[in-house]
């Protein structure tokens, strides 16, 4: 028995020493790459290679060695290698070397592997090529997509940019559906798209009042809106109007603080004929959908066509209020506001055409919802002739001028608008 367990004594220490002894050259195995090329680690990933015609296969070996990942050489890939590089990535200096040589890596499964760069392009296209008849030999699938507040006609556009060449998007205006033909799995995601942009749009009442104001009354109770009011915030810095009006005329948007006193300030001038009201309409519309005010008259006007000659067109003159709100995430409303003001001039062209003045200004401002925007600036100069005299006296014919007198008056009138957003409660909580 003692002799028994001497023996398994000694085989056990003879089989250490070989395991020892293989392993020592394993390891210098290990090493013998980096060292053969001069590769230094330098720090986290990096390192530093300078070598002067090193076998291409070698440096790649070495490269290998470092970053522990499995590289494969083909057969065919032969050079020679000379580099200097300090303190970089083993990527950038595996794939700076082999293009260097005309070579390339592709990954594939976790194992790198290397070869001619123009071979490994050619079968990137053989690949892509595959793939393409695959897909045109593919059965396509057909699917309607029905939707309950998104056009279709302009969603269609939006989601066509994710099928294929095969695939296309027809909008039944009937039943507002999107009829999708693509392959199942494209038609699954469009669907997907779809149905997820095919949200509930909220509803923005816009409340307009716009006021026909003396700008000097206006200036006499203290309102200026380019000096600023205790009642009044900017919003927006004043925004010249278009070219053909006054050049130290401008637009400026203001937020009401306090729109009672505001509110009795123009009362009085509406009791004392300084101001009135032109309209006061009220209009609903969807989130990011334009709002369009109009207050005036259409007036036919002698045009010419392409081949000159003479047809009839209506021109709009008055007040038009264009209004695009958008509903941010905090509840609060952005307007695109376009006021414009138009009306004929007493002038006329030299063929005798009609001139018509025209204020208009673009600007962007931010309210609270239910809070009140004023816009103020236009100013427009009204010349009218007053005629005074004795009553019945000054009609008679002949001498009626003796009793009357006529004077013409100049007065400057300033268009106030006054824009509310209020956001309404949807059908489903109502």
């Amino acid at each position: 028995m003692r002799i028994v367990r001497a023996l398994q004594g000694l085989t056990l220490t003879v089989g250490t020493c070989l395991v020892v002894l293989l392993a020592a050259p394993a390891i210098a195995q290990q090493s013998t790459s980096m060292k053969q090329v001069g590769m230094v680690r330098t720090g986290e990933g990096t390192f530093t290679i300078d070598v002067e015609g090193a076998d291409i296969r070698t440096v790649v070996k070495a490269i290998a060695e470092f970053s522990g990942r499995n590289i494969v050489v083909a057969g065919g890939v032969k050079g020679t290698v000379k580099a200097s590089l300090r303190n970089v990535g083993w990527q950038e200096a595996l794939r700076t070397i082999l293009r260097s040589n005309g070579l390339d890596y592709v990954e594939e499964g976790g194992i790198i592997r290397v070869d001619d760069a123009s071979r490994l392009q050619a079968e990137a296209v053989d690949r892509e090529t595959a793939r393409a008849k695959q897909v045109d030999l593919a059965p396509l699938e057909t699917r309607v997509v029905k939707l309950n507040y998104a056009n279709a006609s302009e969603l269609s556009g939006s989601l066509a940019a994710s099928l294929t060449r095969r695939g296309n998007i027809q909008v039944d205006r009937r039943t507002n559906s999107l009829i999708i033909t693509d392959l199942a799995n494209v038609v699954d995601s469009v669907e997907k798209m779809a149905l997820s942009l095919d949200a509930t749009t909220p509803q923005i009442e816009i409340t307009a009042k716009l006021m026909d104001v003396d700008a000097e009354a206006l200036r006499d109770i203290g309102i200026d809106w380019n000096v600023g009011e205790e009642n009044l915030d900017p919003l927006t810095s004043p925004v010249p109007l278009q070219p053909g009006n006054d050049p130290e005329q401008s637009l400026t948007a203001r937020l009401i603080k306090n729109w009672g006193s505001l509110a009795a300030r123009l009362d009085m001038l509406e009791q004392n004929r300084k101001a009135n009201i032109i309209s006061n309409p009220r209009i609903t519309t969807v989130d990011n959908r334009e709002a369009k005010i109009v207050v005036g008259q259409k007036i036919p006007l002698i045009v010419q066509d392409v081949a000159g000659n003479p047809v009839s067109q209506l021109q709009t003159i008055g007040i038009q209020l264009k209004v695009t709100p958008h509903l941010t995430e905090d509840k609060k409303v952005i307007m695109d506001l376009h006021p414009e003001v138009s009306d004929l001039s007493t002038q006329s062209t030299v063929q005798g055409g009609v001139i018509i003045n025209t204020a208009e200004a673009d600007t962007r401002v931010m309210v609270d919802d239910g809070q009140t925007a004023v816009i103020g600036g236009l100013i427009r100069t009204n010349d009218s002739m007053v005629r005074r005299g004795v009553p019945f006296l000054k009609d008679i014919p002949l001498l009626g001028f003796l009793f009357r007198s006529n004077t013409n008056v100049r007065q400057n009138r300033e268009l106030i608008i006054f824009v509310t957003p209020r956001i309404l409660a949807s059908m489903s909580t109502n």
